[in-house]
Parts: structure tokens; sequence; C-alpha cells
């Protein structure tokens, strides 16, 4: 680990917006109707206090039958912490489960997801990149095994000290786990790590983009679903599988014929595993006119950073009536060294998108009595009805951009129709 804190924040804030380009920029508003603050962080005395008591964020929501599920990184804490501890082993994110049937009471099942450090403290030794967080996990549920599968991120760093210490630090890698418990009720039950498993201690499901184009720092994964132009077991072009993943600055598209593949990270590439295709978003967005609403308090970084965002973790929905494939990702803010708004991106063909066709759903502008107007992030969404989708995403209240304590808000987003010429007629240009 780094022994400067300032020098490691910047390593793992600007990471994700490496300057490689310029795109355009988002250019519709269709905000969700936010309702405010969905569940917060445990208070002390509570149960889960001490594993979630100091923020929750990057939700992902999911729906069994009559139930929500809610994944979500808590942030551990314990009794007297102060501003400045320097214990960050009492202090990582791992991914949590809550579960409800009305989106209103909230039973929390706890951490679901294990750091390497809890299971073995030599375990950095042996590999395992997911030794300093185990979080952020999209799941994908194998109508075929009957299986959940969880592809979450492993960081082998963490943030040594100050207000977010234990925040995860790059490195990042794709990490997998797999239910114990078969079934669709599977999801709410104890899950296997794979870098668990004598052998497989430094497995991951990707580590370099093609010919190790993508930045090794930057893996992270995302959803996955059935590639709709996959024809069946016999089609030798398309891959069954596709994950929207955060790769280096970009979301990109990962293949593979396998849930389970994996491979060693100092290894060669696994010829069957998941295969990093190309990029699709980013990396670099540019605003015009910069960011409406910002607190004059953030901190400005170099001019040839400013205006720019850069597109992170992806989640994925595809409109049956309209024929539309969505991605929601949240904003990096290269500006203010920040995640700062949510944006939507949509096109007819999943293996080809265009900056331009691009909304603002989440942003300070739209928070119900202007509860987030500083860090949001991390969209996820579920199906309602035909026209709406609930829509999740983190932020702080107030206009901290830091990590901590991050709260779970959500809102319902109306489903655009489309003109002839692909124009939503329900948008308003983002000016």
């Amino acid at each position: 680990m780094m022994s400067n804190f300032r020098f490691l924040l910047f390593v793992w804030a600007l990471m994700p917006g490496v300057s490689f380009g310029q795109h355009a920029v988002a250019t519709y508003r269709m905000p969700i109707d936010d309702r405010g603050i969905l569940i917060s962080p445990s208070e002390p005395g509570e149960r889960y206090y001490e594993s979630d008591g100091r923020g929750m964020r990057e939700p992902n929501i999911y729906k069994v039958g009559d139930t929500y599920y809610l994944f979500y990184d808590g942030a551990a804490t314990h009794e007297g912490h102060q501003p400045g501890d320097t214990d960050a082993e009492n202090h990582l994110w791992r991914t949590h489960l809550a579960k409800s049937k009305d989106l209103k009471n909230w039973e929390r099942l706890g951490p679901k997801l294990k750091c390497g450090v809890d299971d073995d403290p030599q375990g950095a030794e042996k590999g395992y990149k997911d030794f300093w967080s185990a979080s952020s996990a999209w799941l994908y549920y194998d109508r075929d095994t009957k299986y959940w599968y969880a592809y979450y991120l492993g960081a082998d760093g963490a943030a040594p000290i100050g207000d977010d210490v234990g925040t995860p630090a790059v490195y990042y890698s794709s990490c997998l786990a797999k239910a114990e418990t078969k079934g669709p009720k599977g999801i709410e039950g104890e899950w296997k790590q794979i870098n668990r498993e004598p052998g497989k201690e430094k497995s991951v499901l990707f580590y370099k983009g093609t010919n190790g184009s993508f930045p090794q720092g930057i893996t992270v994964p995302g959803p996955v679903i059935v590639n709709p132009k996959w024809q069946g077991k016999k089609d030798t072009v398309n891959l069954k599988y596709m994950m929207f993943a955060t790769c280096g600055a970009n979301i990109a598209i990962v293949r593979s014929n396998d849930l389970e593949a994996v491979q060693d990270w100092d290894g060669d590439p696994n010829p069957q595993g998941w295969r990093v295709d190309k990029p699709i978003l980013g990396p670099l967005i540019e605003i015009p006119g910069g960011f409406a609403g910002v607190p004059a308090s953030w901190e400005r970084i170099p001019n040839d950073r400013q205006n720019k965002t850069a597109p992170e973790n992806a989640n994925y929905y595809f409109d049956p009536v309209s024929g539309y494939h969505f991605l929601f990702t949240n904003q990096f803010n290269q500006q203010y060294n920040a995640t700062d708004c949510n944006v939507v991106y949509w096109t007819k063909d999943v293996d080809h998108w265009d900056d331009r066709n691009s909304a603002v759903v989440v942003d300070a502008k739209c928070t119900k009595d202007g509860w987030a107007t500083g860090a949001i992030g991390f969209p996820s969404v579920l199906r309602v009805d035909d026209e709406t989708l609930l829509l999740v995403y983190d932020a702080i209240k107030g206009n901290s951009i830091g990590h901590t304590p991050r709260h779970i808000g959500y809102g319902y987003w109306k489903i655009p129709k489309f003109d002839e010429t692909g124009k939503p007629v329900s948008a308003v240009l983002n000016k």
C-alpha cells in the first residue's frame, strides 16, 4: 500500500478517467421522478452497524417472486471511529444484502462476500485480488443450471487514512462467486468465492484487453446478458454471454460461452474464458459550459481535464416494446474527481453505441428537495411495468464528494418513446 494518502487518492480517483480522447455530450435530460432516500446506513446499536454503519453505495436491485433484493457495498466501522483513523482493515467495503416486500421496510441480511483478508491474512501473498475489498456485485441467474452467479470487484489496495479510510483503491479486478444453494432463492443464501478454492487463488474473470490494450489497473465487471445475436449451441460466430464491464476509462463488451470461466491474473488468457472485445462508450465525454450546481468548495483539477466525464459501472435494460437496449452508467467528473450524475444511453444494435444517444437521469437538479447535490453514482434499474423502471443509486446528503456516508436513493423513470428518426420524444436538450 502507498504511504502517501494524497497520492493514493489521486491515483484512485483519476485512473477511471485516463485521458484517451473526447466524445460527445450527454445530449438530453430525462430525469427520474426522485423519491429521496430508500435505505440508510445502520445506526449505532443496530445489528449491522459495524459492517455498514459508515456508508452504503453501489446498489444492484433484483426481484424474485414478490421480494426485492438489494445488494450494496457497506462500509465497516466500529464504536469510537474518528475521522483520521488509520486502521483500514477495520473499515473495509464488502457486498451486503437487504430484502423487502414493499421497498419501505428492509431486513438486512449482512455481508455476503468476504475480503481476502477476512479469510486469510496471508491471502495477498497467495494472490487474492479481492484482498482489500469484495464489492460492487452484479448478479446473473442461469436458468439452465439454476444457480446465481455474482461478478464482483476485487481490490488489492485500500485508502489507509482519512474520512474514506478503507475505501477500495487500485488495482481493481473482476472476480467470481457462485451461490451455494440452487434455485431462485439461492440469492439470499451463502456464496462460494472461486478464488478461495485450492489452486485458484489468483482467479479473475479477465485481466487484460485484447492484445493488452486496456489498463490492467481497472477491470471492473458489469451486468451479464444472453447475447441477443447468439444462434444457439451450433453458433461459431457469436458467443452466448455478454458483459458490459468498465475497462480503464471505457465501458467495454466482454464475451464468453462459460459463466464460470476464470483465469490466473498473472497467466495467459483462458481461451475459453471471458474475452474483452471492444470499448463501446467513453473514454471522455465533454460537457459544454461545465457542470451546473457544483459547490464552489469542490477542488478543481488541471484545465485539460475540466468539463469532462467518463462512464463507469453500467447496468442494462432491454425494452421489448420499443426494441431499444439501454445502458445506465454513473459519470466520473474529472473536473472534481467525483461521480456527479447518472446517464442513460440507448441503441437498437447491442454491439454499437453512440454517446450522442444519451440523457442525464439523475443529478443535483432532480433529487427530491435537493437532498443530494454532491456525489451521485451507480444506477441500477428494475422493470415496474411497460412504461416505468425503478432506478436506485447512491449519493451523499448535501454537497460532499466523499465516499462516506453514502445512502441509497431511488426514483421512477419513464421509458422513452422514440420517433422515426430515433429521437426520444419525451426528452429535453441538456443545457
